[in-house]
């Protein structure tokens, strides 16, 4: 089933794209689709899923864009951003970038992900700015574990994925960083790396009543209670209620639940 995404970062044909997800690969997004890395560049890694995505490198490109098959390297439906960078990007400054974006953009609702990733924005900042020794960097991985067991949604369980897979595929630039120097930072001219797509305040997800069969499965797994309905009729979400966690649209089986950007 196809479905629209934003592409964004360091490509050259950046914009939303209309990806039949389940057969096309991950390079075939990127360089075909996206028409390659920009300035001649290598590539370096992906982030996809919004900012409780996970991130992906070279070896994991030809993978198809189908989420149940990416789900093990961290990635999740999120709110369909397909970030690239590439081979100048500071792994550690773009993670920073991500969990700025994370920390800003959550409902709050629970203490674990409201003060959790405001301690981590915090630490992953001093860790930029080569102010954070090795015991704090321990504390920044445990904060990022114990969330991702104790939040209510997806958007703070997997608020984790994109560091501790940062960590994993590039741990050489997690080391200059506690090191006190990054010779990628240092050589950088350009501007950041702008994580997500539309704010959260300009997006609402609606259940399409011409596609939803009334399984319950987006009700079931919904926390905050905001979806309701009768069994083989069409639910709805009650916007007042939601907060944005894409848990409804990773358990529709049918993709009835839509991105709907707010007017005004």
């Amino acid at each position: 089933m196809a479905r629209i995404f934003l592409l964004k970062g360091d490509i050259c044909h950046p914009g939303y794209v209309d990806i039949p997800e389940e057969s096309t690969t991950l390079r075939e997004v990127i360089y075909r689709i996206g028409g390659g890395i920009a300035d001649g560049k290598k590539f370096k890694a992906v982030q996809i899923g919004g900012p409780s995505g996970g991130i992906l490198t070279e070896e994991q490109l030809d993978l198809p864009l189908h989420f149940q098959v990416l789900k093990p390297y961290g990635v999740r439906r999120g709110d369909s951003v397909i970030t690239v960078l590439d081979e100048e990007r500071c792994i550690v400054d773009a993670v920073c970038r991500f969990m700025q974006y994370t920390q800003t953009e959550f409902c709050g609702k629970c203490v674990p992900c409201r003060e959790g990733t405001k301690r981590m924005n915090e630490l992953l900042w001093d860790l930029k700015n080569y102010r954070l020794d090795r015991k704090g960097f321990s504390l920044l991985t445990d904060l990022g574990e114990m969330i991702s067991v104790t939040s209510f949604c997806n958007l703070g369980r997997n608020s984790f994925h994109t560091l501790e897979r940062a960590i994993k595929y590039f741990p050489e630039e997690f080391e200059m960083h506690l090191n006190g120097r990054c010779t990628l930072c240092e050589s950088e001219t350009r501007d950041p790396v702008v994580p997500g797509g539309l704010p959260y305040n300009r997006i609402r997800l609606v259940v399409d009543p011409a596609i939803c069969r009334g399984c319950s499965k987006c009700a079931r797994s919904c926390h905050a209670e905001a979806i309701t309905g009768v069994i083989k009729s069409p639910f709805a979400i009650d916007t007042d209620k939601c907060v944005k966690c894409y848990t409804c649209i990773e358990a529709c089986p049918f993709d009835a639940i839509k991105e709907v950007e707010i007017d005004g």
